[in-house]
Order: C-alpha cells, then sequence, then structure tokens
C-alpha cells in the first residue's frame, strides 16, 4: 500500500502520536497563508460546489458577515443534487445544525424510528429530509456563478465538489469509490425502510411520505452494475419518477489526502467525510463545514479536528477492506460498526454487527 501524502499543516508530533504518519510517509507543505497571520484578515473566499457542505458552509460564514463567491455546476438530474442522498440521523445532530439558521422541521419529510438492516429489526432515529429545498434555502437565493473557477484570484478556495475533488486533485492513493443507481419511487405498497449488505454493495430503501420512496443500491469495482437484485422486488410495480446515477468517495479523511493543496482547502466528501460502510455524509458533510468555519484562519487545526473527529472512518474502512477480501470481521471491526450505528441512532449490539459483517463478508 502507498504511503499516505501528509500535508504539513498537521503536525508531524500529533499525527505520529494518533498513528496518521508511517515511517517514510511523503509530505507536502501547507501554506502558511490565512492560518498563520497575528491578526485574521477578510479574506477572499470561494465555494467551488453548492451541494450539503458547500451550502452549509456558505450559510455559516454568510452568517458571520463574510464575501463569498459561490459556484457550482448545473445538475441534470430530476432532484438536482447528485447523489441525492436524503437521511440524516441521529435527528438532534440535524436539528442543532440546520437550527443554527433555519426552522428544521420545515425540511421533514419522514420519520422512522425503526429500521431493517439485513433483515434485522433495530430501533432507528431516521429522518428523511427534502435536501434539495433545504440546500436552496441555505443558499437563500444568492447568485451563484457557473463558470470556471479561478483560484488565483481568491485568498482561500474551498473544494466541495465531492467526489469530483475538481480544485484539490486526485487522492494521494488508496481512494476507495462507489458507483451508484438510485430511484425516486411512488408506490401504493407500503415498501419498508430497510439496508442491505452483500459482496458486491448496497442497497437501500427510504420512505419519503406521501407513498414515495427513495431506493438504491451502490458497489465498488470490480462489482460495479451488480447488486440490482437487492433493490429489484422492490422497483417492480412501483412508478419510477426520476431515476439517476452517481458516484460517492467512501475513502475516509486520513486516506483523502492532502485536505490542503495551496490556497485550497476541502471540505465535506470532496475529503472522504463519508461512512465507508453505510454511505451515510449528509450530516458529517455539515460538520466539515463546521469545523472550517471556525478555523478559516487556522488550517493546520481544522484538519487536526478532521481527523481526529472522523478517525472512525479510517478504521471502518479499514473494516470493509477485510470484509471484500472474504476475512472475517476482528473484534475491532466489530466495536468501530456498533459505534457508527449508535452514533448514527440506531440500536444494534455486537452480536447483531458480527452477524452483519460476517454477512455482507460473505465468511
Amino acid at each position: 500500500m502507498a504511503a499516505p501524502l501528509i500535508t504539513k499543516a498537521v503536525s508531524v508530533r500529533w499525527a505520529r502520536a494518533h498513528d496518521y504518519i508511517p515511517p517514510g510517509a511523503k509530505y507536502q507543505a501547507c501554506p502558511a497563508g490565512p492560518g498563520d497571520a497575528k491578526e485574521a484578515k477578510r479574506l477572499r473566499i470561494a465555494i467551488a460546489g453548492a451541494g450539503m457542505a458547500g451550502s452549509y458552509l456558505y450559510r455559516l460564514l454568510k452568517e458571520v458577515g463574510e464575501e463569498i463567491a459561490l459556484y457550482d455546476v448545473v445538475e441534470r438530474t430530476g432532484c438536482g443534487q447528485r447523489p441525492c442522498a436524503w437521511g440524516v440521523a441521529p435527528a438532534g445532530e440535524y436539528r442543532r445544525l440546520v437550527g443554527r439558521f433555519l426552522d428544521p422541521e420545515r425540511y421533514i419529510k419522514q420519520r422512522s424510528d425503526q429500521i431493517l438492516f439485513d433483515g434485522v429489526r433495530m430501533g432507528a432515529d431516521l429522518l428523511m429530509v427534502d435536501k434539495p429545498a433545504l440546500i436552496r434555502d441555505m443558499i437563500g437565493g444568492a447568485p451563484v456563478r457557473y463558470d470556471r473557477l479561478d483560484p488565483g484570484e481568491y485568498d482561500l478556495v474551498v473544494d466541495a465538489t465531492g467526489v469530483e475533488r475538481a480544485y484539490l486533485g486526485p487522492v494521494a492513493a488508496d481512494d476507495m469509490v462507489a458507483e451508484l443507481c438510485q430511484y425516486r419511487l411512488a408506490s401504493d405498497r407500503d415498501l419498508g425502510t430497510w439496508f442491505q449488505t452483500s459482496r458486491s454493495g448496497y442497497g437501500w430503501c427510504f420512505p419519503l411520505g406521501n407513498g414515495e420512496y427513495h431506493v438504491g443500491y451502490g458497489n465498488l469495482p470490480p462489482h460495479v452494475g451488480e447488486g440490482s437484485e437487492t433493490i429489484d422486488a422492490t422497483v417492480a410495480g412501483s412508478k419510477i419518477k426520476c431515476t439517476c446515477r452517481s458516484r460517492i468517495r467512501l475513502s475516509s479523511p486520513y486516506h483523502s489526502m492532502p485536505l490542503v493543496r495551496g490556497n485550497i482547502v476541502g471540505v465535506g466528501e470532496s475529503i472522504g467525510t463519508v461512512g465507508p460502510l453505510g454511505g451515510d455524509g449528509n450530516l458529517y458533510a455539515m460538520q466539515c463545514a463546521e469545523m472550517l468555519s471556525e478555523n478559516l484562519h487556522g488550517l493546520e487545526t481544522y484538519q487536526e479536528e478532521v481527523l481526529r473527529t472522523f478517525d472512525w472512518m479510517r478504521r471502518e474502512r479499514a473494516a470493509v477492506t477485510r470484509m471484500l477480501a472474504g476475512r472475517r470481521p476482528t473484534p475491532g471491526d466489530i466495536k468501530v460498526f456498533v459505534e457508527h450505528s449508535r452514533r448514527a441512532g440506531f440500536s444494534m449490539n455486537p452480536v447483531q454487527a458480527l452477524k452483519l459483517l460476517t454477512k455482507a463478508g460473505g465468511v
């Protein structure tokens, strides 16, 4: 495995203490820039990408009077989002994050207090929210530019372009990107609330209310194109309102280096803040944007906070890698999976986690 590229803005002492830098790791200098100024100055900031991370960061910075140029691309999907994930959990953290400047109840389409996870019923604290409306209101009618961003025109450019990493560039090594196929369905049947794993990927079905559901499956190479069997029975007999294909980064921040390059800093999925096993990232995108908004003049602190807060993603990604190789889950794998599920509001115990990981790994 190639050694990760670590920016020097993450202190070597801190990183080695947290087992982030193996011997022989390569380094890339991080700009002294805004983080080392004795007196914080007003920055010329551009945000590339108006998805969940970019729009949330935009609103946070506008609330404190920053002037930001917001850039995006035109999406040709039915909902205007890619990927069009609608779920957030736990509910309390969603309300805290959105409640900083909007009424979080306004965007809730459906609440689920139970979920079938690979056929195992467990308690849940899951909300399905109107993501397009939430993003639209976070931007608040601000002008969005669709031309090419020139990083040289700004003091700080935030790459919120998700899996594309259009300005940060490719990750240094070991990127893990899943291919997704998603549907928005209408059905007279109760299609349920469930998540199902397999050796080739995972599938899901989440209710949106009023007889609508968000259904899809995702998989990793070399299984791209496989996995539709997890949702075939659900799609059959339902009315397809829209469908799209997209990709999602499951690498974890540790495997999404560099987080900073020159005057460009990543946020959200562009730096891997997505759960590797469940593909959940809406809340983590907002949490990551919140960290950056509080550390615009201290990118070293921002990077350390991202790596520390989302270190569980690094450990979960290692569990997924072992699973894909057909190896039995370790006690550490079970622990990190249970911690993730409980963090997301699911009442999973270690025995359930062992069964699920064993089934997903095909061992």
